[in-house]
């Protein structure tokens, strides 16, 4: 008994009953171990041998044989969770995704899944818990809404979250289901430009083509103003165009036919900031030539235009050249008589041998403002100071004589 404990004791026997006495040593040696595999040594062996290989073979007469313990049992390994996506969906549609064990599990099996998304398809992020049974594959469906805003395309993702009694498996641990945007987008706002026609006479009618690129699906209220320069009768200030589903609209500016002579102008209409559209940044504004119909008024008749003439000066042997202005231009033929003579009383006067004869009449043609007189200097051999003479204007016909003198200076070259 005591041999057989110690046997026990060495093989880890659960539940020994006390040591008995006399007992020294817990465990059998190495050598007692070969002796007892052997069958040699103490004749005590015997009966404990014989009993153990009893145990462990049925290959006995014994009519109630104790049947070993059978191998113990390897656990199974941990099922492994992939994820498969479905099928895309357009907004409003259900995203489905099957998530599958592997190997099936032998009972059902709570799997964590996140749930995330890309764009804004009414789609509640966060975790979701999926129940694999032992069928090993469950369904997850996540929904989506259809609104009516249009969008950027998108997709929902499920990706497989760790967890305990199963693994994750590593290329298929997340999957995405694409989301399309069903919804229009919204109409490209037109671009407002215009466009001058040809130019006009006072009186006519200036056009402009207004013009919305793309063309409006609904007709478009255009703001713009008109302009002016000049005095045409335009009437100024803002007008409203409204254009059509074909793209393009007519404004119509009318100017007026008065009989005052003026300079030639324009009519302007540029484009106006508003709703619905945006303003060209070149060809925001469009400008129609308007031409003035009206002669120019003619002179008084009756006027009295004056007469005046310049100072001149040259060296000797040159030529005087004195200029007479009739101011204003007279509508009639205007004459004047004039003669060149000494400056009397002057102490430095030319006398008649310093300077050619000159006498005689100018006539102004209507509308005709300037005349000249040329008077030619002597050219002498005597040192002498500068010397003047005087040309004079008078019996003038149709005018008045306002500066009726002239001052002619000869200067010496000797």
């Amino acid at each position: 008994a005591a041999m057989f404990w110690r046997i026990l004791n060495t093989l880890g026997a659960d539940d020994l009953p006390a040591k008995p006495a006399g007992v020294t040593h817990d465990t059998i040696t190495a050598q007692e171990a070969r002796d007892f595999s052997d069958g040699n040594g103490w004749a005590g062996w015997a009966p404990i041998n014989d009993a153990l290989q009893r145990c462990t073979t049925a290959a006995d007469s014994d009519p109630d044989p104790v049947t070993p313990d059978p191998d113990p049992v390897t656990p199974d390994p941990d099922p492994e969770i992939s994820v498969a996506a479905g099928a895309g969906v357009t907004e409003g549609d259900a995203a489905t995704f099957t998530v599958t064990a592997s190997p099936a599990p032998s009972a059902p099996l709570t799997v964590d899944v996140s749930v995330s998304t890309s764009g804004d398809f009414g789609v509640t992020p966060g975790t979701r818990t999926v129940t694999i049974p032992t069928s090993g594959s469950a369904t997850l469906t996540v929904g989506t809404t259809d609104d009516s805003t249009d969008e950027a395309d998108g997709q929902v993702t499920a990706t497989i979250d760790a967890g305990s009694g199963y693994t994750v498996s590593a290329t298929a641990g997340s999957a995405s289901v694409a989301v399309a945007d069903d919804d229009d987008p919204p109409p490209a706002i037109p671009e407002i430009s215009i466009t001058a026609g040809a130019g006009v006479t006072e009186g006519g009618d200036a056009t402009f083509t207004v013009t919305a690129s793309p063309a409006p699906s609904a007709p478009l209220s255009v703001d713009v103003s008109v302009a002016q320069s000049g005095d045409f009768g335009v009437a100024t200030g803002s007008r409203t165009v409204t254009v059509g589903t074909s793209g393009t609209a007519t404004l119509t500016v009318t100017t007026t036919n008065d009989s005052t002579d003026e300079a030639d102008g324009t009519a302007t209409v540029t484009v106006d900031s508003g709703s619905g559209y945006t303003v060209s940044a070149t060809a925001g504004t469009a400008t129609v030539a308007v031409s003035d119909d009206d002669d120019p008024p003619p002179p008084a008749v009756n006027a009295t235009p004056s007469l005046s003439i310049s100072d001149a000066t040259a060296g000797e042997g040159g030529t005087l050249t004195f200029t007479v202005t009739l101011s204003p231009a007279s509508s009639r033929y205007v004459w004047v008589h004039y003669y060149a003579r000494p400056a009397f009383g002057a102490g430095l006067s030319a006398t008649f041998a310093d300077f050619a004869q000159a006498y005689g009449m100018l006539t102004f043609k209507p509308g005709e403002t300037s005349k000249t007189i040329t008077v030619a200097a002597v050219d002498d051999n005597s040192p002498e100071d500068d010397e003047t003479f005087t040309v004079v204007l008078y019996s003038a016909v149709q005018a008045a004589i306002a500066d009726g003198e002239a001052t002619g200076t000869i200067t010496d070259n000797d």
